[in-house]
């Protein structure tokens, strides 16, 4: 994950490695299902590469699993999932991202998440599969998003929300001085 914590990082190598195994796909074949490069997944699954959300999550579709079956311990494989947990770490303390809460019903998953930005800074995302939607609310402070395929760009105050397709670039942007918190759910059909 782009600046993820190393944990995270193992807990991903490791969940990818066995899921693979056990369906019985060589590392050609999942990344040709989920459409990245088998070097890549090569480095990820040796612990080597900071794989991003967006490539983390079409891995685990690949593999019929949710996101948060891919980033918790290992040794929760068939228990608790083991949330809340620190995806996303950025440069700054006070700008992390973490999965609170999945649901993976067949053919859907709902993700809660809660994200904070500190001052100045901003998270840049790649686009998602198509079927895939984001409902954000502000919690405090104020949050520039944008979406540049489309051209446009939302500020958003504590209070207010906003719900856009995730099959595109966007990013974060905190303009404001102070610290901004928000919560994302994240709904995706992964074959819509």
């Amino acid at each position: 994950m782009s600046n993820g914590s190393l944990e995270v990082m193992q807990n991903v190598s490791a969940n990818l490695r066995l899921a693979r195994q056990q369906q019985g796909y060589s590392q050609e074949r999942l990344a040709e299902l989920a459409g990245i490069s088998r070097r890549m997944l090569v480095n990820i699954e040796a612990g080597e590469s900071n794989a991003s959300i967006a490539t983390v999550d079409k891995l685990a579709s690949a593999l019929g699993m949710s996101f948060a079956e891919v980033v918790r311990p290992p040794p929760l494989a068939d228990k608790e999932l083991g949330l809340p947990l620190r995806i996303w770490q950025g440069v700054q303390d006070d700008s992390h991202g973490s999965l609170l809460e999945s649901v993976l019903k067949p053919g859907m998953t709902l993700e809660l998440w809660r994200w904070q930005l500190a001052a100045g800074d901003s998270y840049h995302a790649e686009a998602d599969a198509l079927g895939c939607h984001e409902v954000l609310y502000m919690l405090d402070g104020q949050l520039e998003l944008l979406l540049p395929q489309q051209q446009q760009r939302h500020v958003l105050q504590a209070g207010q929300s906003l719900t856009f397709a995730l099959d595109q670039v966007y990013s974060y942007h905190n303009p404001g001085l102070v610290v901004c918190a928000f919560t994302k759910s994240i709904l995706m059909y992964p074959h819509a």
